[in-house]
């Protein structure tokens, strides 16, 4: 699941419009989906932030990578 932001007006646009019509999902919602369980508010921040910064660099992201990760951090630290 690659995160990206929209080439173009034209991509921006259809993102507003399916967000707009209930297609959207929170971050929340989508760790949630991967993990099979609700996340920390710590977890969705944490990944709000690296999309935020891969969002800065124009740079595309799998955010199942970054949930992996996280996933991994906080199990190694527990």
């Amino acid at each position: 699941m690659t995160v990206r932001t929209p080439k173009d007006n034209e991509e921006r646009i259809k993102a507003l419009l399916a967000i707009m019509n209930g297609r959207g999902r929170s971050v929340a919602d989508v760790i949630e989906e991967l993990t099979g369980k609700p996340p920390a508010e710590e977890t969705v921040e944490a990944v709000r932030n690296r999309l935020q910064m891969a969002q800065e660099s124009g740079e595309d992201v799998d955010i199942v990578d970054i949930v992996t990760a996280m996933s991994s951090m906080a199990e190694s630290w527990a």
